[in-house]
């Protein structure tokens, strides 16, 4: 997985797709739907790699892949040829992509402007090095992790003669303000609906249950409609729930509870026994082939 902490994404890949979700698991969608070996991100650029297997003409191809951030603005960069085939494990710098490659057993190198036809092998692993690694990283420098994000009052960093400025503010607050206290520490005021020292808990994520649909009132409250067949605070009562006493209970048109009763039960909730009090002087109740109660005589008569 990867995260984009300027914007509160976290991305990942599940071999089938690419993910992502808010950093407190709300919003989440698949951006891409394949199978993908490797994701990396370019958070300067605001754009993912990834690599891609398709099946072509009954073989499979892999490609590697880049969209910005929402998955869209797609770009095939490289169709990995056959004898580099077996590639995964994706990281990418400023300038260059990088995969590791099982068959050639190594670690292969290919420039973003596709300056050179085909990839570079960087250098050998041995084949117990070569599993043991399961994914790549590239490191960047300080420099390189602040470029391109807007100057603001707080942190500094200082290059030369010539200095960038990054606010401890900056993409602090997910989803609310952002101040800095007397002490320099960051603060946030959070919108209508989340908490949290970052404001990354959304109060509605997971409060209504069993698909219940949630708002907040006027008090900035989370609350719930509930679907159909259910009800409370949390849509976490069936109305089902212990309403049949002798049957089975579905959810009518009207929302409503209805039973369907056992043979020898009615009422609106199956209470009614047919035989209770139904055979005087002793006899005995049973049901007939028409689910109808009739009686059998002991050794008094049956009225």
């Amino acid at each position: 997985s990867d995260v984009d902490s300027r914007e509160g994404y976290i991305y990942w890949i599940t071999n089938i797709n690419i993910e992502r979700a808010r950093l407190d698991g709300s919003e989440r969608e698949v951006l891409i739907d394949s199978i993908i070996e490797g994701l990396s991100l370019a958070i300067d650029e605001q754009r993912m790699y990834w690599i891609e297997k398709k099946l072509q003409n009954g073989a499979y191809q892999l490609s590697i892949e880049s969209a910005n951030f929402s998955g869209k603005y797609r770009k095939t960069l490289y169709i990995i040829s056959r004898q580099y085939m077996h590639a995964y494990s994706l990281a990418v710098s400023k300038d260059f992509i990088y995969w590791q490659n099982i068959n050639q057993v190594g670690i292969m190198q290919l420039p973003k402007n596709l300056s050179q036809s085909e990839p570079r092998k960087l250098f050998t692993l041995s084949n117990s090095d070569c599993w043991a690694c399961h994914r790549l990283v590239v490191k960047y420098t300080t420099n390189e992790l602040i470029l391109g994000v807007k100057s603001d009052d707080g942190l500094q960093h200082q290059n030369g003669s010539n200095s960038k400025s990054v606010s401890i503010c900056q993409n602090y607050c997910l989803q609310g303000d952002c101040n800095v206290t007397a002490e320099g520490k960051p603060i946030c005021s959070c919108k209508a609906g989340y908490s949290g020292e970052r404001c990354e808990i959304n109060a509605c994520h997971k409060h209504c249950l069993n698909d219940g649909v949630c708002s907040l009132n006027e008090e900035n409250q989370p609350v719930c409609q509930c679907t159909a067949g259910y009800d409370g605070k949390r849509c976490d009562i069936s109305i089902c729930k212990d309403f049949c006493l002798q049957g089975n209970c579905s959810v009518s048109i009207e929302a409503k509870p209805k039973c369907r009763c056992k043979d020898g039960y009615s009422g609106e909730r199956c209470e009614m026994n047919v035989c209770n009090n139904y055979c005087s002087n002793k006899g005995v109740c049973s049901l007939n082939e028409e689910d109808e109660p009739v009686c059998e005589s002991t050794s008094e008569s049956c009225n």
